[in-house]
C-alpha cells in the first residue's frame, strides 16, 4: 500500500510540477523564414521538413499515458494522446488517439526531464496522418549545446548520396507545460526509405558495438520487410574475408558507393558516435530488392566534437575517443583501409566531402539556423542548456571545425603519394591547330606540372596545358605528359595517346549553304592558322564587285543566275593554289512571313479589318472567305458583313508576292459571325372603337429600314385564325374578352423582334 501510495503521488507531483508551467505554445509562436532553398523532396512532407522554420507540437496525454511512459521511460509500447501540430505557416492540425512514446539511450528520461519521444499518428487509428507521415521523431538535444548538428550533419550526407533524415525544428508542448526547442528528424521508415530507394528490408542497431559480424548479428532489429533475414547474413558473411576476395564479395551485397561515401563524412564530419568508429552506434541498414545494402545515419550529437581527441584520423587509426569499446573501428572500414582499391575510394570520397561542405557553405548555413532559434526559442529553454551565449559559442565553433578538418584533410594527403591524373586531350593534330591537356586530380594537394613531347622528347617551353602545333611537329608524334607532384614523393605521371601530325591539303573551292535570294553561301576551304584563303564570288562567270569574304548573300540580281567562287589558298609546304567551286544556281527566296489576323467586331452589319505588317518589297493581296469559300467582290482590307455570313466563318487570305521570291499566302484565324440587334423596337398599339362591330386598328410605330412586319390578332392571348392584317372588325365571339396586336420584325441576319400591345378593355356589345 506504501508503495502505491508514493507511486501516485510521485506522478501528482510531476503532473502539477509540469502544469505550473506556462505554456510556450502561445508565447513561443510558429515563425521562420519564408524559403523553399532548403526543403528538399517532391512528397507531401517536403513543405514541412525546413530546418529554417519553427512549428509548435502541442501534446496532450491522459492521466494513464503520462503515468505509463513517466514511471517506466524504457517502453517501447506507445500510448495513447492527443496532438495539435501547427506548421509554420499557421496551418493547424489536430490528430486524436495517436501513439507516443519516450525513445533514446543516453538521452531517455521520464517527463520530469526534456524527454526525446516518438509519435505514431497511426498506432490506434488505421491509416491516420499528418502530411503524409505516420511517424515523428522529436529529438530533444540535450547532448547538443550548439542546437545545430544535427541539420548541418543530415545536410551534408544527404549532399553525399547518403540516405538521411530531413530536418526542421518544433516547440514542443505538454499538457500545456513548455518542453522546449525538439529536432523535429524525419523517422527512417517506409515511406522515408521509398523516396530513397527500393526496400526490402530495414534493420536498426539496437546495441553498442552493432557490427555486421556473426557475433554481432543479434544486434539487428527487423524495422521493415519479412522474417527473412537471408540479406543480412549474406553482408555478414563477407566479414571473414579480406583483401580481393572481400571486395568481390561485398560489393554484391552493398552498394559500395554509398557505403564508402557514408564512412567518408563519418571521418570527414568525426562523427565518432556513429557505424564507422569504434561505438558503431546510431544507424540503420536498408536492403533494396536486389539485396544491396545501404547505411543511414541517426542521431548527430558525435558530430563536429571540439575535444581534439574525438576528431577522427581520416584511416580510422589511433586511440578511440574515450578509449571506447575494443577500439575497433568497423569491420566495413577495417577492411577497406587495408585493401588499396577501396582505401583509394575512400580518400577521394572524404575530399569530396570537403567539396560538398564549401559548397553548402556549411557556417553559413548554421549562422540562418541560429538567427532563426537562438533569441526566440534557445533563450526561453527551460529544460535543457537555456543559455544563448552557450548555444552561440557552440554554433560558432562550426566556423572553426570546417577550416580545422581542411587543413587535417590536407596533411594527411601530403602523406600520401600523389595519384595518377586523369588525361584527355582535344584538338586536330594538324599543322597550325592548337591542342588542349586535359588534366584532373582529386588530390587538391598535388600540384600538375605539363610537358609536351615531340616523338617522347620534351619540347622546350611547350609547358602549359595548351599548345599550338608548328611546322617543326610536321610529320612527328606530339603528346603531352602531365605529372602530379607532391614534396617528398615520385611524381605521379599520366602522358596521352601520341598523335601524328599532318599538314593536309586545303580542299578545293566548294560553296556550301542556302542557294536562294536572301539566303547565305560559305566558301570552303576555311582560313586557318595554317591556310590563308583569298576569295572571290562570280555571277554568270563576270566578277561581283566588292565580293570578297567567306560568305556571300545573293540578291534579287542574282535569281536564276550561276554563282561561282574562286579560291586562291596559300599554305606552308604547298604551292600556292586556285581553284573554282561548282555553280549553285540561285532559286527564288522566301517572303519573311508576317502575323495576320483579322480584328474588328464579328456581329452582323460590322466591318472586319485585316491586321498584317507587309514586308518591304511585297505587293498583298488580299481575299475574304465564307467557311474558306471565296467571297464575291471580298478584296478589300476591310469588309462589312453581310446577312449570308451569320452563323458561318469568315477569314481571310493574305498573299504576298515579291520579284525573285517565292509566293507567299496567308491565312487568317476564323472568326464566326453573330446575328446583329435590331435597334427600333416601338411601342404597339390599338386604335378604335371596342364595340361589337366595330373595326380596329393596329399600331406599328416606326422600325428600323429594311424589316419586313407581320401581324397578329390574339383574343385573351389566343390567337385568331386569320386575323393577320393591321385592322381587325370584332365579332360576336369577341364579346365579352380582350384583344390583343401582335406585331414581328424580321430583317435578314438580325434577330427577330415581337411585341404586343396592351390587351384592349372588355368588348361590349
Amino acid at each position: 500500500m506504501r508503495a502505491s501510495y508514493l507511486k501516485s503521488l510521485v506522478a501528482l507531483v510531476l503532473l502539477a510540477t509540469l502544469s505550473s508551467v506556462q505554456s510556450a505554445s502561445a508565447s513561443q509562436p510558429v515563425s521562420g523564414i519564408s524559403t523553399t532553398a532548403y526543403n528538399e523532396g517532391t512528397d507531401t512532407a517536403a513543405a514541412f521538413y525546413n530546418p529554417l522554420v519553427v512549428s509548435n507540437v502541442n501534446l496532450t496525454l491522459p492521466q494513464a499515458s503520462f503515468d505509463t511512459l513517466n514511471n517506466n521511460p524504457g517502453t517501447t509500447v506507445y500510448q495513447r494522446a492527443s496532438v495539435r501540430i501547427t506548421t509554420a505557416d499557421g496551418q493547424v492540425t489536430t490528430l486524436a488517439d495517436i501513439g507516443v512514446r519516450i525513445k533514446g539511450q543516453a538521452t531517455r528520461t521520464n517527463l520530469y526531464g526534456k524527454a526525446p519521444l516518438k509519435l505514431k499518428f497511426d498506432a490506434f487509428v488505421t491509416g491516420q496522418k499528418f502530411m503524409g507521415l505516420t511517424r515523428m521523431t522529436l529529438n530533444s538535444m540535450v547532448q547538443d549545446p550548439s542546437f545545430v548538428h544535427e541539420d548541418s550533419a543530415y545536410r551534408l550526407y544527404r549532399a553525399m548520396g547518403v540516405i538521411a533524415p530531413r530536418t526542421t525544428y518544433s516547440w514542443l508542448t505538454l499538457n500545456n507545460a513548455d518542453f522546449g526547442l525538439y529536432a523535429n528528424v524525419e523517422s527512417v521508415d517506409q515511406q522515408m526509405l521509398k523516396r530513397w530507394m527500393t526496400p526490402a528490408h530495414l534493420y536498426s542497431s539496437n546495441c553498442y558495438l552493432a557490427d555486421i559480424t556473426p557475433s554481432q548479428s543479434g544486434c539487428y532489429d527487423t524495422n521493415y520487410g519479412d522474417t527473412n533475414r537471408s540479406d543480412l547474413n549474406a553482408a555478414i558473411a563477407t566479414s571473414a574475408l579480406d583483401g580481393a576476395a572481400w571486395w568481390t564479395e561485398i560489393n554484391k551485397v552493398a552498394d559500395m558507393t554509398a557505403v564508402i561515401n557514408l564512412m567518408a563524412t563519418d571521418l570527414y564530419t568525426s562523427n565518432w558516435d556513429g557505424y564507422t568508429d569504434v561505438v558503431q552506434n546510431n544507424y540503420y541498414l536498408a536492403f533494396d530488392t536486389a539485396g544491396k545494402f545501404r547505411i543511414i545515419p541517426w542521431g548527430q550529437d558525435g558530430a563536429f566534437p571540439m575535444d581534439p581527441s574525438a576528431q577522427l584520423d581520416f584511416l580510422g587509426r589511433g586511440p578511440a575517443f574515450r578509449n571506447f569499446g575494443n577500439q575497433q573501428r568497423s569491420v566495413i572500414l577495417r577492411k577497406c583501409v587495408a585493401y588499396a582499391p577501396c582505401t583509394a575510394l575512400l580518400v577521394r570520397a572524404q575530399v569530396q566531402a570537403k567539396i560538398k561542405a564549401a559548397q553548402l557553405d556549411m557556417p553559413g548555413f548554421k549562422n540562418k539556423i541560429a538567427a532563426v532559434i537562438n533569441t526566440a526559442y534557445i533563450s526561453h529553454e527551460t529544460r535543457a542548456n537555456s543559455d544563448v551565449w552557450s548555444a552561440t559559442y557552440w554554433q560558432n565553433w562550426l566556423d572553426t571545425f570546417f577550416g580545422m578538418r581542411t587543413t587535417a584533410l590536407s596533411n594527411f594527403l601530403l602523406t600520401r603519394a600523389p595519384e595518377a591524373p586523369d588525361l584527355t586531350v582535344t584538338g586536330k593534330p594538324t599543322l597550325g591547330s592548337a591542342l588542349q591537356a586535359n588534366a584532373i586530380s582529386w588530390d587538391f594537394t598535388s600540384t600538375l606540372q605539363y610537358q609536351w613531347l615531340r616523338d617522347g622528347s620534351p619540347i622546350s617551353t611547350a609547358q602549359t596545358a595548351l599548345y599550338t602545333i608548328t611546322n617543326d611537329d610536321l610529320s612527328h608524334n606530339i603528346s603531352v605528359r602531365v605529372s602530379a607532384l607532391k614534396p617528398s614523393f615520385t611524381s605521379a605521371v599520366t602522358t596521352s595517346v601520341a598523335q601524328l601530325v599532318s599538314n593536309p591539303q586545303a580542299t578545293a573551292a566548294a560553296i556550301k549553304g542556302s542557294a536562294i535570294v536572301g539566303g547565305q553561301l560559305t566558301a570552303t576551304p576555311a582560313v586557318n592558322d595554317s591556310i590563308q584563303v583569298q576569295y572571290r564570288w562570280y555571277r554568270a562567270g563576270k566578277l561581283i564587285s566588292g565580293a570578297t569574304n567567306s560568305t556571300y548573300t545573293p540578291s534579287t540580281t542574282d535569281y536564276l543566275k550561276a554563282i561561282t567562287v574562286t579560291t586562291t589558298v596559300t599554305q606552308s609546304g604547298f604551292a600556292a593554289n586556285t581553284t573554282t567551286s561548282a555553280p549553285v544556281t540561285i532559286l527564288a527566296g522566301t517572303i519573311a512571313s508576317p502575323t495576320v489576323a483579322i480584328a474588328g467586331s464579328n456581329v452582323m452589319a460590322q466591318t472586319l479589318l485585316i491586321n498584317a505588317t507587309i514586308p518591304t518589297g511585297a505587293r498583298a493581296t488580299y481575299q475574304w472567305l465564307n467557311d474558306g469559300v471565296v467571297i464575291v467582290g471580298g478584296t478589300r482590307t476591310s469588309y462589312v458583313l453581310k446577312a449570308t455570313d451569320v452563323s458561318h466563318s469568315i477569314s481571310a487570305r493574305v498573299t504576298l508576292s515579291k520579284s525573285a521570291f517565292n509566293t507567299l499566302v496567308l491565312t487568317t484565324n476564323a472568326v464566326t459571325i453573330v446575328a446583329g440587334t435590331q435597334v427600333k423596337q416601338p411601342t404597339v398599339s390599338i386604335s378604335g372603337i371596342t364595340t361589337l362591330a366595330k373595326t380596329v386598328t393596329g399600331i406599328v410605330g416606326s422600325w428600323d429600314s429594311g424589316v419586313k412586319l407581320s401581324y397578329q390578332w390574339l383574343r385573351d392571348g389566343v390567337v385568331i385564325s386569320n386575323s393577320v392584317s393591321k385592322t381587325y372588325k370584332l365579332t360576336a365571339a369577341d364579346v365579352g374578352h380582350s384583344i390583343t396586336f401582335k406585331v414581328t420584325s424580321t430583317k435578314p441576319g438580325f434577330t427577330s423582334v415581337t411585341t404586343s400591345s396592351l390587351p384592349s378593355a372588355l368588348i361590349t356589345n
